[in-house]
């Protein structure tokens, strides 16, 4: 009995790694990729005392590599970053009694992910896939508030103040994409979506409700 079990194992083992189950996507991979990230924030500015809709949007990119188990389903674990999200918001309010030129909203987000990707193959040269994982991020958002010049008498120069916080935690992020085979390697594009949590300095500001989404074009080697 035990000897056709083992014998059953190493059966099972032979099989899998067999070039029937095998494929010419299985084994590790490495990629890079290079984004049009948004963000979507609501910003409560202490000062003026009320909230206004971001919408914002930065140059991202990122590295990631993985392995796959065959040609439907591999798992991939990457860094990513970009270029800050800028704004200039509340422009409606520096008119009035607050003695303020303008303010400047910077925020950066950047983090490690790691999901799953799953692949339904039409034919042998073009895919659909969806992605599931966890993103784990660090984000810093800053407030600069800027005043003019006055010429007086008596003369006051301009000033410039920064408020920052900084946060970090983790989101479910999705994604879903279509995929070609070109030379050897994977050519994707995908769109992909994560929520991050508020950043809040007391007596400052908030920044809630925050949703990024991406569309990430990407290559993948097979190595």
């Amino acid at each position: 009995m035990r000897k056709a079990m083992v014998l059953g194992v190493l059966g099972l083992a032979g099989t899998l790694a067999s070039p029937a189950f095998a494929d010419e996507f299985s084994g590790f991979r490495l990629g890079m990729n290079m984004s049009s990230d948004s963000l979507e924030s609501d910003l409560f500015f202490n000062p003026v005392g009320t909230t206004e809709a971001l919408n914002n949007d930065r140059f991202g990119y990122g590295l990631f590599g993985g392995w796959a188990l065959n040609k439907y389903l591999a798992f991939e674990t990457g860094l990513r970053g970009g270029t800050e999200f800028n704004s200039d918001p509340f422009a409606e309010f520096w008119e009035t009694p607050l003695d303020v030129t303008s303010v400047a909203s910077h925020t950066d987000v950047k983090g490690l992910d790691a999901s799953a990707v799953g692949s339904l193959w039409i034919g042998k040269k073009f895919s659909v896939f969806g992605r599931l994982g966890v993103f784990a991020w660090k984000a810093e958002q800053t407030m600069s508030i800027f005043r003019a010049a006055e010429a007086g008498p008596p003369a006051v120069p301009a000033t410039k103040q920064t408020v920052s916080v900084d946060d970090n935690g983790f989101s479910v992020l999705y994604g879903a994409g279509i995929q070609t085979v070109l030379d050897g390697a994977l050519i994707r594009v995908e769109y992909q979506f994560m929520e991050i949590d508020d950043l809040t300095a007391p007596s400052a500001f908030s920044l809630h409700d925050n949703k990024m989404n991406s569309l990430n074009f990407s290559i993948v080697w097979i190595l």
